[in-house]
């Protein structure tokens, strides 16, 4: 198993992503925070969760493909700007294929804007097709872009953020996935399961 100090290429490509967008990379590092105690919260396997943690940080390390003035685009992008950055799973997960010590993270990062109703991008995986590892990210992904500030709007206070999550449980988020992240930072109980 990798373990956090095994990967020295983690440290590279957030090296890179830190010259490239230091908002983006911090924010990297925050949301593989949350997916590691949230993955620990759902007492998976310690691969499982250090797959979370490496997933997560580099979850938008294909962002380093496309040009700034989309990433930065203040106005709402036309459909062709979107196509484009729509693709960065794939340039991130083919980046990370190219790395010995990566390869196995890349399906991780190409799945983390699939949504369990199979309506997300770019292979519309349902449920349980998406890895955990992805559910995880993209709850703690969505949470931590919604209560940091942003140039254009104002961070969502932490209630306000955990009430859209749960609002979109069984469509865009693992229901399982939101409940543990809701214990996780303190605003849920985790409901009992029956037998």
């Amino acid at each position: 198993m990798m373990t956090k100090q095994d990967i020295p290429e983690v440290h590279g490509l957030i090296g890179a992503m830190n010259v490239f967008d230091p908002e983006m990379a911090q924010h990297l590092i925050a949301t593989a925070t949350f997916a590691e105690r949230v993955a620990t919260v759902m007492a998976l396997d310690s691969e499982t969760i250090e797959n979370c943690r490496v997933g997560a940080i580099l979850h938008d390390i294909g962002r380093l493909g496309i040009d700034k003035s989309i990433l930065e685009c203040p106005a709402m992008l036309v459909e062709a700007e979107w196509d484009v950055l729509t693709d960065h799973p794939m340039l991130g997960a083919r980046l990370l294929k190219t790395i010995p010590a990566l390869a196995h993270i890349a399906p991780i990062v190409r799945a983390h804007h699939e949504r369990i109703d199979g309506s997300g991008y770019p292979d519309a995986l349902i449920g349980d097709e998406i890895p955990i590892e992805a559910r995880i990210i993209a709850v703690a992904d969505a949470f931590h872009t919604m209560t940091m500030p942003h140039a254009y709007r104002f961070a969502s206070p932490t209630t306000t953020a955990m009430a859209e999550l749960v609002g979109n449980s069984d469509s865009q988020f693992d229901a399982d996935v939101v409940e543990a992240f809701g214990v996780m930072i303190g605003v849920r109980r985790r409901r009992p399961h029956h037998a």
